[in-house]
């Protein structure tokens, strides 16, 4: 098989690719996309890694996308029936999971703890002590609602069950007269929901304006889940005790964003799946999923691009 490579690869990530599917042609991208596909991408039955969704058009040979993500929003517009057969695209669902969950807990801890603000005291040489340690809190038995009810938010609330914490699951499904008291009472919301159109501002003025200046609010799904502008406005007039968002609706951010001077925010820029053997452990996941695929033709993590999910 003719297999496309679209992922940033170190040379000894390459090798693992190569040593595993010697019987196979690899072609490994530049990663300068254009929007007339390359011709070596034309060659291929397979790709690994992100290409435009545009040029999945422009091939009659493409059989199988394994992105080297969880999202995929820009392949929403892809067909199931493309070209009068089927191009199956699967993801890494769950695969970031525990990382997304750790960084939630680091972001969490440091508001808790106050070691945005202790960072913030060092840097000015500032040293206040006693009077702060009346400020900070624990973790131990607050009230968490989670929107969404994928492995990000399950592998948090396994982290949250030492703390005693009391939480509650709901989604895009979920009738919003059911969860408004919940989201009113909560100290910490985590939000893990994907990108779609049920989606999109969830959480706009009047959602936000339910939270308390005790609540906590992390968002590590999708950047288009809230409205940035308003919840700059309500954590500049200290109505929420912080937010974490690990995606943002402009990314990288412009450096004129109001985020970068927003007030009890941390910004993890999009890094919260990130680890140190992050890409080895993509490969092999996909070479497990190349196996699958060339003996039963049945992949791990197969998406509907119409559905979102």
């Amino acid at each position: 098989m003719n297999i496309y490579i679209a992922c940033e690869l170190e040379k000894f990530e390459r090798k693992i690719l190569k040593d595993n599917l010697k019987k196979h042609n690899l072609y490994f991208s530049n990663l300068k996309f254009k929007k007339i596909a390359d011709n070596n991408f034309l060659k291929c039955d397979i790709v690994f890694g992100n290409i435009p969704s545009n040029w999945i058009k422009q091939s009659s040979k493409i059989k199988w996308i394994q992105l080297e993500s969880t999202g995929f929003g820009e392949y929403s517009s892809v067909k199931k029936n493309f070209l009068n057969k089927n191009v199956i695209i699967t993801n890494l669902k769950s695969f970031f999971a525990s990382q997304v969950a750790q960084t939630t807990l680091a972001g969490i801890f440091s508001f808790y703890r106050g070691l945005d603000t202790f960072t913030l005291l060092k840097n000015k040489k500032k040293w206040i002590g006693d009077p702060l340690r009346a400020k900070l809190e624990i973790l131990n038995n607050k009230s968490v609602l989670f929107f969404g009810k994928g492995s990000i938010n399950k592998e948090i609330s396994k982290y949250l069950k030492v703390f005693n914490c009391q939480y509650s699951f709901v989604n895009s499904k979920s009738k919003k007269n059911l969860f408004i008291k919940k989201l009113k009472r909560a100290e910490l919301v985590i939000c893990a929901l994907p990108g779609v159109a049920k989606t999109k501002m969830l959480f706009n003025k009047r959602m936000i304006g339910y939270l308390s200046k005790e609540t906590i609010l992390a968002n590590v799904g999708r950047g288009n889940l809230i409205d940035e502008k308003y919840l700059i406005k309500k954590l500049k007039s200290n109505l929420l005790k912080g937010a974490i968002l690990d995606v943002t609706a402009e990314e990288p951010l412009k450096k004129n964003n109001p985020l970068w001077s927003c007030p009890n925010l941390i910004l993890t820029q999009h890094t919260g799946g990130g680890y140190k053997d992050e890409m080895v452990d993509k490969v092999n996941f996909f070479l497990d999923n190349f196996q699958k695929y060339i003996k039963r033709n049945k992949v791990l993590n197969r998406i509907n691009p119409s559905k979102g999910y």
